[in-house]
C-alpha cells in the first residue's frame, strides 16, 4: 500500500500466491471505502471497481496481481496529535562535514563523516520532531555517550526519543530513564540495514572479479526504526563516498511521570544527534509487520543442501583441499556434521569449518601406499534427522621416482611471484601490467604431470621467458615444464631440446592464458590458485592457473639445454627432467 503519485488516493496492490482462483474477496479498512477504481502498475485507470457497505469486493485468477486506487471516508476514531519538545544537549563531536572539507575526527573518529549538505536541522519521526544542530565542518553536532545524565524539560510527557547511530557496528547500550534501565541495540551508521541472501566470494575486491563462491549469508532486516538516510558519506578528505550509505535511527523509551533525567550509556562508539520528549495519548501499532520477517514463518520445512566440486585430484604422498558449502533451506538454523564414507585405502579425509560461515574445508591426503587411479567416495552431512550426501570423484596421481628438478636460478629474468601485501611496479610483474602470483598460494613446490616442480623465490626474479636454459647432463625420456601464458592464449610456441651432439628437436606447443584453460594438446592443469596479486598490494579474486607440458626427448642422447619460445607472454616457472626408463 502507498499514496498515489498524482492524487490523494491510496494505492493497494495485491497478488494471489497459491495458484488458485479466489472469488468474492472482501477488503475492508477501519474507515469505509467511499470510492475505488482499478488501475495498472503505473497507476493508470483500467476500469471500475465494486464496493459495497464500505468494502472493496473483487476476485483473482491464479497468481493474478491487481491494483486499486481507493478513497477512504472519515475514521471512526480519533486520537490527539503527538506533542513533542527538544532536549538541550551539550554537543562534543563534529560528526558532519561540508562537501570538499577535510574532517579531523568525523563521525567514526577516522575522519569519515555525515554529509552536512544532506543533514536537515529538523527530522520528524512519527510526528515527533528532532531538533538538530546546524551541520557544518568543524562544528560540534553530536554527543558521544559517556554516561552523561541529561536533564529533561518539564511538562506532561510520557515518551523520550533518541536520534542516534553507532560508529563501530551495532552496539548494545544501556539507557536509564529515572531508575528504569533499558538495553537497546544502537545500529551502525553505515552498511546495509537489510539484505536478501548474499553470496560470498573468494575475492576480497569483487570489482576485480568474484572468484569462487564460498558461502551464502542469510537474509536479514535490522529492526531499529530508520529516521534519516543519506545516499553517501564523506571520507576524511571531504570527498563523497558514493553508495556508502549513512543512517540515523530513532529509539523510543517510556517516560514515567515525574522523571526528569535520562542517563546515557557508557559507550564511546555511540553518537546521539538529538533527543526529544513527547506526549502520545495513544500509540498506534500495525496489526502485523508491514515488512518482511526473517527468517520467514512461511519459509518451509528445515533442510539443507551440500555444494562442492565434483572432482578432486591428489598426488601420492600429498594433500589437496576443496571447499564444501552447506546451504540452508527453509527454516533450517542448525549445525551440520560432515563425514566421508567409502574413502579408498591409503587416503584420509578431514573437515574444518570456517567460523561464522557455511563453508567447510575438506583436506584429502594420500599416503605413499595409496593406489593411483580413480575412485568415488561420499561426503555425508547430518543434522538431527536430516541427512544429505554428495559424491566426490577422486583421482590419485602417482609421482615418478628419480626425477631431476632443474635449477633455473641463473636463468630467471621475470619476477612473477610476490608475498601478499607487497607492492610492485607493472614492469616488475608477471604480466608486465601489474599482476603477479602469490607466494602464499604457490608455496615452494608444486606437483603436476606426475613430477615435482621446485618454485622460485618471492619478491625476486623467479621465472623465465624467451631464453635458452641449461639442463643438467644426462639421458632423459622427457622434459616436463610448468608454465603459463599471459595476455590471452599463446599459440604455436616452439620448445627446442638441444643435445650435446649438436642436434636438436622442436615441439610446437600452444599455451592457455593464466585466467582460464583452452585444453590444448599436451597441456594439463597443474595448479589452480584462488587469486593473484595486484601491484598496489590488493588481491584479484579470480582463479588463475599454471599448466604442465611434457616434451619427449631421445633417451639415447645427452641433453644440453632447452630453448623457450621467443615470446614474453610465455612464462616458465619450473622444469623437471624424467630419467630414461622411468
Amino acid at each position: 500500500m502507498k499514496k498515489a503519485e498524482e492524487s490523494d488516493e491510496l494505492i493497494l496492490r495485491m497478488v494471489e500466491l497459491d495458484g488458485k482462483p479466489q472469488p468474492d474477496v472482501h477488503v475492508a479498512f477501519a474507515a469505509p471505502i467511499t470510492n475505488a477504481r482499478a488501475v495498472n502498475g503505473q497507476e493508470q485507470p483500467v476500469g471500475d471497481a465494486h464496493t459495497e457497505s464500505g468494502e472493496l469486493i473483487t476476485s483473482f485468477s491464479a497468481y493474478q496481481p491487481r491494483t486499486f486506487a481507493l478513497r477512504l471516508g472519515a475514521s471512526p476514531a480519533a486520537v490527539n496529535a503527538v506533542r513533542s519538545a527538544p532536549v538541550t544537549l551539550k554537543y562534543d563531536l563534529a560528526a558532519a562535514t561540508n562537501d570538499g572539507n577535510a574532517g579531523k575526527t568525523g563521525f567514526d573518529g577516522k575522519g569519515n563523516s555525515l554529509p552536512a549538505e544532506m543533514l536537515p536541522q529538523q527530522i520528524t519521526f512519527n510526528d515527533v520532531v528532532f531538533q538538530l544542530e546546524p551541520a557544518k565542518t568543524g562544528s560540534s553536532d553530536a554527543v558521544v555517550t559517556k554516561g552523561q545524565k541529561i536533564q529533561l524539560p518539564a511538562g506532561n510527557y510520557n515518551r523520550v526519543y533518541i536520534l542516534a547511530a553507532s560508529a563501530a557496528g551495532d552496539q548494545p547500550a544501556e539507557f536509564e530513564v529515572g531508575g528504569h534501565k533499558t538495553w537497546l541495540t544502537i545500529e551502525n551508521w553505515g552498511g546495509f540495514i537489510g539484505q536478501w541472501n548474499d553470496r560470498e566470494w573468494s575475492s576480497k575486491d569483487t570489482s576485480l572479479g568474484y572468484g569462487e563462491m564460498t558461502g551464502l549469508k542469510p537474509a536479514f532486516i535490522k529492526r531499529a526504526d530508520l529516521a534519516w538516510y543519506g545516499s553517501h558519506h564523506h571520507d576524511a578528505a571531504g570527498k563523497n563516498v558514493a553508495y556508502s550509505y549513512s543512517y540515523l535511527f530513532a529509539y523510543g523509551l517510556d517516560l514515567p511521570a515525574g522523571v526528569k533525567t535520562l542517563t546515557l550509556p557508557k559507550n564511546a562508539n555511540i553518537r546521539i544527534l538529538a533527543v526529544s520528549v513527547a506526549n502520545e495519548d495513544t500509540e498506534a501499532k500495525p496489526l502485523q509487520p508491514l515488512y518482511d520477517v526473517l527468517p520467514s514463518p512461511n519459509a518451509g520445512a528445515p533442510d539443507f543442501s551440500l555444494s562442492a566440486k565434483g572432482t578432486v585430484s591428489v598426488s601420492e604422498g600429498r594433500s589437496a583441499t576443496s571447499g564444501i558449502m552447506v546451504l540452508q533451506r527453509g527454516s533450517f538454523d542448525g549445525d551440520v556434521k560432515l563425514d566421508a564414507v567409502g574413502v579408498p585405502p591409503g587416503v584420509s579425509v578431514n573437515f574444518n569449518s570456517t567460523p561464522a560461515s557455511d563453508t567447510h574445508t575438506m583436506t584429502i591426503s594420500a599416503n605413499a601406499s595409496a593406489s593411483a587411479g580413480n575412485s568415488d567416495f561420499q561426503v555425508v552431512g547430518t543434522s538431527g534427522d536430516i541427512k544429505h550426501e554428495q559424491t566426490i570423484h577422486l583421482k590419485v596421481s602417482p609421482i615418478l621416482k628419480g626425477t631431476v628438478p632443474v635449477d633455473l636460478s641463473s636463468a630467471y629474468n621475470v619476477t612473477a611471484i610476490y608475498k601478499d601485501g607487497s607492492k610492485f611496479e607493472p614492469d616488475a610483474s608477471a604480466d608486465g601490467g601489474g599482476y603477479s602470483f602469490s607466494a602464499k598460494t604457490l608455496g615452494t613446490e608444486q606437483v603436476g604431470d606426475e613430477v615435482i616442480f621446485q618454485m622460485g623465490p618471492a619478491n625476486a626474479p623467479d621465472a623465465v621467458s624467451d631464453k635458452t636454459v641449461s639442463l643438467p647432463p644426462g639421458e632423459y625420456s622427457s622434459v616436463r615444464v610448468l608454465a603459463t601464458a599471459i595476455e590471452g592464449n599463446q599459440t604455436r610456441g616452439h620448445f627446442t631440446i638441444n643435445y650435446i651432439d649438436g642436434t636438436s628437436s622442436t615441439a610446437t606447443q600452444s599455451l592457455s592464458d593464466w585466467a582460464g584453460g583452452a585444453s590444448f594438446n599436451r597441456e594439463s592443469d597443474a595448479v589452480e590458485v584462488p587469486y593473484r596479486l595486484s601491484g598496489d598490494g590488493s588481491i584479484d579474486g579470480n582463479p588463475f592457473h599454471l599448466w604442465t607440458y611434457g616434451f619427449n626427448t631421445d633417451p639415447s642422447k645427452g641433453v644440453k639445454s632447452i630453448t623457450l619460445p621467443g615470446n614474453r607472454n610465455v612464462i616458465v616457472f619450473a622444469i623437471t627432467l624424467v630419467p630414461a626408463g622411468n
